[in-house]
């Protein structure tokens, strides 16, 4: 498995972050009102995701600290307004994901039901997090690091899927040690813990490649 230490930035963004859990949980609960989509990787949850990655931001980043407090207080309200955007983004990543799924598992699993039901997760998640990138450019002043974040997430795939499949694992180990074999032996615990390790993953993803180019 790839292991590569965080950039120093995204470790100082990863600590914050984890002293804040309990704020996540709040941005957690204020998505999910009202809300049809409670999965762990539903819509609200990648928004509140997306919104604690920029108060990490605000909260640690030197330059354009302005910037990004208020890119912080807005974004919430930014990313319900454009799902739209996030839409025709999905349409957009969506045939690239296909080929990733190819070469990850083989053509056949495009038929399996639940590769796809994965597939459609973590191209929503892609297609959150393109809108989240373009509203970052158009709230900080300087060269656009949307496009540079995006190449470097892409060219680190294998590292991402094998931090999916540590959080996974963990999970899932936590879950055993807690009620025991049978603990993980239902398919919707199994697909729970998959879809929060995956936005997990993807979150943690993002925070190292915004800490590069910032």
């Amino acid at each position: 498995m790839t292991t590569t230490t965080p950039h120093p930035t995204a470790r100082g963004l990863l600590v914050w972050m984890q002293a804040g859990t309990p704020r996540l949980r709040e941005l957690l609960d204020v998505e999910a009102e009202g809300s049809d989509d409670l999965a762990p990787a539903g819509d609200p949850a990648v928004r509140a995701h997306l919104v604690f990655v920029a108060e990490a931001l605000a909260a640690n980043a030197a330059a354009a600290a302005a910037a990004l407090e208020v890119f912080a207080g807005d974004v919430a309200g930014m990313l319900r307004d454009r799902e739209d955007d996030v839409d025709a983004e999905i349409r957009r990543v969506g045939e690239a994901h296909a080929f990733e799924i190819d070469l990850q598992f083989g053509a056949e699993a495009q038929n399996d039901p639940s590769v796809h039901a994965m597939l459609d997760r973590r191209i929503r998640v892609a297609a959150w997090t393109r809108v989240f990138l373009a509203g970052l450019d158009e709230a900080r002043a300087g060269e656009p690091i949307a496009g540079p974040v995006l190449r470097w997430m892409g060219e680190r795939q294998v590292r991402l899927a094998d931090t999916i499949f540590a959080m996974d694992r963990r999970a899932k180990q936590g879950e055993i040690d807690r009620g025991g074999a049978d603990a993980v032996a239902n398919p919707e615990v199994v697909n729970r813990i998959g879809q929060a390790a995956m936005l997990q993953a993807h979150t943690r993803f993002l925070v190292e490649a915004l800490a590069v180019h910032l």
